[in-house]
């Protein structure tokens, strides 16, 4: 049986040969016209005035078998039209005007084209109803719906912000995305309702902040709304955490531009509403920067003075880090290291957990370890939510549970490992064991010859095990199922281009002491320049931040202490008398190894 769309047809010259409606020399003209403007031979008929745009649309309407639309006649709804994202509409010629119900109807320069038609579709999860229209009217409709220009990557839609601002080297991996913006506004804008989403001002402004958050290399975006009630002192607050602290953002963003703002972000998500202020969003925007794909995990709150926003910055480019450079000390890495041999045919299986609060590393931890193993012959699978990387040779699912799929039923993380069980994996990833349904059945297939990775939350390594009984999980499960449990930190590294010496003060000696480090006579440590930091750290005496890990692994004796006692206490002193480093140890040793200083290990494990 034939498909449609892939059947020889008649092309737009051909038809109007046939049909006689122009004469072959003036056809001609209009191909060369077409080729030397870049533009579909049905726009160049038009532009030379050879047809009128009605009796072009019905011949071709009726050799090709297809309704036909003047989207010039017509108000294209431009939330229908921004149903599909603006790069694949532009690419395939096609834009939304109409949707009922189950169906959507699409407007296309090529209505006949299948492959176009099942793209959408499959993007959508809706049925395709295909029109004909002209090429010229459709991105016409598309500029309206998301104004000229917009959609574009990064370096193309604020190359003038940038060029402007080239006044000094940051010393950014991102070209043309150096020096600080200051983004003008124009004076006459002073009624906010003016202030159209898609106006080139609020272009600059938002690719403005994109950019200035990879150039310092920050890894969320804070955009929030504080209103004067006298009108003098409202202010649009931007921060970025960079190196997991808050810093304000290089330039000021005009008060009248918050609501265009987070529209604009809105529209970059392909799936927030615009209109909607009054419940929280998200979406993720997608975008291209100097060729590297960045994804942002968007999450749109509103407050009394509007909606905050805060921008997750997910690097796909970061998350292929190697797991010897990490920061782990050599004699935790090679212990780490060992509990990952042996993978395939089922000779290593158990659970190793990652704990730690938010923002921890945990998730990049488990992508490290993912992408040591990983090889050819074997089979690794993962439940997320959401997938925040991808990764090659990896089978990848996420999860979600508010996905509505009948009474009882929910695409959770238990769901996702009932399912693993019968794929045959060697590895399993679970994003997070969160209660005692997805533990239960992480256990299930540890115990059945699956090595499983997962992260939970607590604060060390002793107390992953008794909060998993806590969730109600037997002692003797999870005493003979865990295989290791890793804690970990992140402390802020001191710059190497400007860190200093100085002599251990009484506070930072007693903090050694108090934690049985041993600090030899005459060691010097390291810090910040009294006088602030150098052009590399911009002035903060930190760049990057560094691991602080706890390993603790379940030996024999250690399970049978779980089975007696699963309290942090005792089996945190048990795994101590083992060579189990605590984090605040493991710290204070990189602090000799001038990585890291006293004041920010203390910080980031009390």
């Amino acid at each position: 049986m034939a498909v449609k769309g892939l059947t020889r047809r008649k092309n737009v010259s051909e038809v109007l040969l046939e049909r006689k409606l122009i004469p072959e020399d003036k056809l001609k003209e209009a191909e060369a016209q077409a080729r030397k403007h870049g533009v579909a031979l049905q726009q160049a008929v038009l532009d030379l005035g050879l047809l009128a745009k009605g009796p072009l649309l019905k011949c071709l309407s009726e050799e090709w078998q297809v309704k036909a639309v003047d989207l010039h006649l017509m108000e294209v709804d431009h939330e229908v039209a921004k149903i599909i994202p603006e790069a694949v509409a532009r690419r395939h010629l096609a834009i939304p005007f109409a949707k009922e119900e189950s169906t959507l109807f699409v407007a296309m320069a090529d209505p006949l084209d299948f492959f176009v038609s099942e793209d959408i579709q499959l993007r959508t999860g809706l049925e395709i109803q295909a029109y004909l229209a002209l090429p010229q009217d459709i991105l016409g409709g598309l500029d309206a719906a998301y104004g000229r220009g917009g959609g574009e990557v990064v370096n193309k839609l604020i190359a003038d912000v940038v060029q402007k601002q080239k006044d000094r080297d940051s010393g950014a991996e991102i070209p043309d995305a150096t020096g600080s913006f200051e983004v003008q506004k124009e004076e006459q804008k002073t009624d906010i309702t003016e202030v159209d989403a898609s106006a080139p001002e609020v272009e600059k402004i938002v690719n403005a902040i994109i950019l200035g958050a990879l150039t310092m290399k920050a890894s969320d975006i804070h955009i929030e709304p504080f209103e004067d009630p006298t009108g003098k002192g409202s202010k649009i607050l931007l921060r970025y955490r960079v190196d997991g602290q808050l810093l304000p953002g290089p330039f000021q963003v005009p008060w009248g531009y918050r609501h265009a703002i987070a529209a604009k972000l809105k529209i970059m998500t392909n799936s927030m509403n615009i209109t909607e202020r009054r419940v929280p969003q998200s979406g993720r925007i997608q975008i291209l920067a100097q060729g590297n794909p960045i994804e942002f995990r968007v999450e749109m709150v509103p407050t009394v003075y509007g909606e905050s926003c805060v921008m997750r910055i997910l690097d796909r480019k970061s998350v292929q880090v190697d797991i010897m450079k990490m920061g782990f000390m050599q004699d935790t890495l090679d212990k780490f290291l060992g509990l990952l041999k042996g993978i395939g045919g089922k000779k290593n299986f158990g659970l190793i957990l990652v704990c730690g609060p938010t923002g921890s590393g945990k998730s990049t931890t488990l992508y490290a370890a993912l992408n040591h193993v990983n090889r050819p012959d074997i089979k690794i699978l993962t439940a997320e939510n959401p997938v925040e990387y991808n990764l090659d040779g990896i089978v990848q699912v996420p999860v979600n549970p508010d996905l509505k799929l009948g009474e009882g039923k929910k695409f959770d993380f238990a769901t996702a490992l009932r399912s693993f069980l019968r794929l045959d994996p060697d590895v399993i990833m679970v994003g997070e064991i969160r209660d005692e349904e997805t533990a239960h059945i992480a256990m299930e297939a540890a115990m059945t010859g699956h090595l499983v990775f997962s992260t939970i939350h607590t604060n060390d390594a002793p107390s992953a095990i008794s909060r998993l009984t806590d969730m109600g999980l037997p002692a003797f499960m999870v005493a003979t199922t865990i295989k290791a449990v890793l804690a970990q930190r992140l402390s802020r590294r001191l710059c190497e281009a400007c860190k200093v010496t100085h002599d251990p003060t009484p506070a930072e000696i007693k903090v050694f002491e108090e934690n049985k480090v041993a600090l030899p006579a005459g060691t010097k440590l390291y810090g910040p320049p009294d006088g602030g930091g150098c052009d590399k750290c911009k002035g903060l005496g930190y760049k990057g931040r560094v691991g602080l890990h706890e390993l603790l692994v379940m030996s024999d004796t250690m399970r049978l202490s779980a089975l007696k006692d699963v309290a942090a206490d005792p089996l945190r002193s048990q795994a101590v008398g083992e060579g189990m480093r605590l984090i605040v140890q493991d710290g204070l040793e990189k602090v000799k190894m001038g990585l890291t200083t006293v004041r920010e290990v203390l910080g980031g494990t009390e």
